[in-house]
């Protein structure tokens, strides 16, 4: 047997590549050889195309224009030395873009819009913005809050506010002092000033809050005026203006000009007028007549309560709506009709919100749309009708016989933007009744959303509108 040299045992028993891995190994090299010359690969997969909107780019070329305007007058900042830094597409929480001021409150909607950087001396300022090129923008904080107090150098706010004050004071004083007379007949020479103190009141109250009454919580400057008379201190809260609110507070934190006109009887701070509660019972067997159709003398009052409801919703909130949470002292209305037990929640304004409340504690809104019967319904149709068309004419300059109506149909919409909402609005939560009128012409539908009043809001929707809604 012949010998077989080592070399050649080596040789025989080295592994040898499949021909599929020495072309995956040739195609391997040859993708890496492209990559480096920066040649596309023929072997990978074609890439997405990838959408390009000018609408977008013009708008946020416009919201990028509109920040550095704003970083220029608010910072101070040269123009030429603005850069933008970054941009990027958002959907913010609520309309106040991720931005919200403590003080304020922000309709609960899902607000598209931009966050823009931009860098000017070596700093960074951030933009919030919603999808409106000539809509909200706002220069936002670390903090998350508007950078409001770049409006003005500090040093010229203070200065400002302090020749205002000079020229108010003194004449708040004199208004403090006229009405002091009045209140208790001293002479002028026999009332003294004890002190003065600049305020930030934490509302529109300033500090001396007449019961059953609302005020905007917001900080409200002002002055403490302290005078003198026979012994006897008086209290004086004011605002910054002149002219403005003055008035003289009790220990108790109360108007002193409101204790005259209170009456003997009082459940808590609740100060409950019986001729207003007459008022208030009239208003809801009127609402139940036209909501139900029954006769006035049929219907009957089972029991009245005073109440504190918890918010301004009445306890009654609709689901969809914000409310102030502030104590509001009302009443609750039980009345009877035809065996049914209903439910009404009011103020204790005469003239104020009354609201029918059903058994799961929302607004009875959908009672009082079925009320008005189909005869008066065709009317104010025909003359909606008539105004889209005529809005449309206008809109596309077609002539009337060249308009055809296509459908009607009656609507119940969510809310007071008639089933259109404009971005960054707010609108009541109330369920408005209305019409969804279909017009065509030149082979193009048009949709119109109207409420039930023939000379009320109309308002052609597009599509981006529909599709909101």
């Amino acid at each position: 047997m012949p010998e077989i040299s080592e070399d050649r045992v080596a040789y025989r028993w080295q592994p040898r590549l499949s021909i599929a891995m020495k072309v995956a190994t040739a195609l391997t090299v040859a993708s890496l050889a492209l990559s480096a010359c920066n040649i596309r690969n023929p072997f990978s997969p074609p890439a997405e195309p990838t959408a390009v909107s000018t609408a977008a780019d013009e708008t946020l070329a416009r919201l990028v224009e509109r920040a550095k305007e704003d970083l220029v007058q608010t910072a101070g900042a040269d123009s030429d030395d603005t850069v933008l830094v970054s941009t990027e597409e958002v959907e913010w929480g609520d309309t106040s873009l991720g931005c919200p001021h403590p003080d304020e409150m922000y309709a609960q909607m899902i607000t598209p819009g931009y966050f823009i950087v931009l860098e000017s001396g070596g700093e960074t300022y951030d933009y919030h913005t919603g999808a409106d090129p000539e809509g909200p923008l706002v220069q936002c904080t670390a903090d998350g809050t508007p950078a409001g107090a770049a409006l003005a150098p500090p040093e010229e706010l203070e200065e400002e506010t302090e020749i205002v004050a000079d020229d108010a004071l003194p004449r708040l004083i004199e208004r403090a002092t006229e009405d002091l007379i009045q209140a208790t007949g001293a002479d002028s020479d026999e009332i003294t000033v004890v002190s003065t103190e600049e305020m930030e009141w934490s509302d529109t109250g300033l500090g001396c809050q007449e019961p059953n009454k609302m005020y905007a919580q917001m900080i409200t400057p002002g002055f403490l005026i302290v005078l003198e008379s026979d012994g006897n201190t008086f209290n004086y809260h004011t605002g910054a203006d002149p002219e403005g609110p003055l008035v003289q507070c009790t220990e108790e934190g109360t108007p002193a000009s409101a204790a005259p006109a209170l009456p003997t009887e009082s459940v808590g701070l609740i100060i409950m007028d019986e001729d207003a509660l007459t008022l208030l019972i009239e208003r809801a067997k009127d609402d139940l007549v036209q909501a139900t159709g029954a006769e006035s003398d049929a219907i009957t009052v089972v029991s009245t309560e005073e109440v504190e409801w918890s918010d301004s919703s009445l306890g009654c909130p609709d689901p969809d709506a914000m409310y102030a949470q502030v104590i509001t002292p009302g009443f609750l209305i039980v009345l009877e009709s035809e065996g049914n037990t209903l439910y009404f929640h009011t103020t204790i304004n005469p003239d104020g919100p009354l609201v029918q409340c059903t058994e799961d504690g929302t607004p009875a809104a959908s009672s009082m749309v079925e009320v008005a019967p189909q005869m008066v319904m065709d009317d104010p149709l025909s003359r909606l009708v008539e105004r889209a068309t005529e809005d449309l004419m206008q809109a596309t300059s077609a002539a009337s016989d060249e308009i055809t109506t296509v459908s009607t149909e009656e609507m119940e919409w969510s809310d007071s933007s008639l089933g259109c909402p404009e971005p960054d609005t707010m609108y009541a939560q109330m369920i408005t009744p209305g019409y969804l009128i279909v017009l065509e012409t030149g082979g193009e539908t048009y949709k119109y959303h109207t409420g039930t009043d023939p000379e009320g809001p109309l308002v052609q929707c597009n599509l981006e509108a529909d599709s909101e809604e």
